[in-house]
């Protein structure tokens, strides 16, 4: 079925625009867009062209395409939702949470979007630092001073491991789709992984990370 497009007005033609439907029509081709391109392959006049608007109209709505890559990526991984419960089992249900959301996902994730893009751009790249602080190890960390009574520095750095850990399982089954990670079957990738994340969040703390020296 052919896309929707969205004639400009002629000069001096007065036409009535729903805005709130043509800015998720925007966002629905930039989505495809950053998802077949990327973010460097991606430009703003090739989004408004295809979605039948004038380029400006992109700058008017999100501030330019850094603000409509962060538009259209915008998700909700309802991380709060998998903490409570028993601590020894915290591990697990992050790993249930993972698998489940990423085993679903399609090539036009908005998530898969920013991990591909983050390479090659520092825009993707503050963008998907920014999701995961909210979204995922700012939760993680507060849930583990809150009710594990860890310090505040040690949550932060579990959930910086934790994060770490889940990013590089995603990126080696999903993206890179090789090895080990990428064979095994749903069930074996979440006891492994589930397994993994609790011993990080029931070991000892690590050794401090610090800057280099002079720095």
């Amino acid at each position: 079925m052919a896309n929707k497009t969205f004639p400009v007005a002629r000069p001096g033609e007065r036409r009535p625009r729903d805005a709130s439907r043509t800015r998720q029509h925007l966002l629905d081709v930039a989505g495809r867009h950053f998802a077949e391109h990327g973010y460097d392959g991606t430009s703003v006049r090739a989004v408004a062209t295809e979605a039948g608007v004038a380029a400006n109209l992109i700058t008017r709505y999100f501030g330019g395409k850094a603000g409509l890559f962060a538009a259209a990526t915008t998700i909700d991984l309802h991380a709060r939702a998998t903490l409570p419960g028993p601590p020894q089992a915290l591990g697990d249900r992050i790993a249930r949470g993972v698998v489940q959301r990423w085993e679903s996902a399609d090539t036009a994730d908005p998530l898969l979007m920013m991990l591909r893009s983050a390479g090659t751009s520092p825009s993707a790249a503050e963008a998907l630092a920014k999701f995961f602080a909210t979204q995922a190890s700012g939760p993680l960390a507060e849930h583990l001073t809150a009710t594990l009574g860890c310090t505040p520095h040690d949550a932060a750095d579990r959930a910086s491991a934790v994060g770490a850990l889940i990013l590089g399982v995603v990126t080696s089954r999903y993206i890179m789709r090789t090895g080990p990670l990428a064979d095994a079957g749903r069930e074996s990738l979440t006891a492994w992984l589930g397994d993994r994340l609790q011993r990080l969040l029931d070991d000892p703390p690590s050794p401090p990370l610090t800057p280099p020296s002079g720095s």
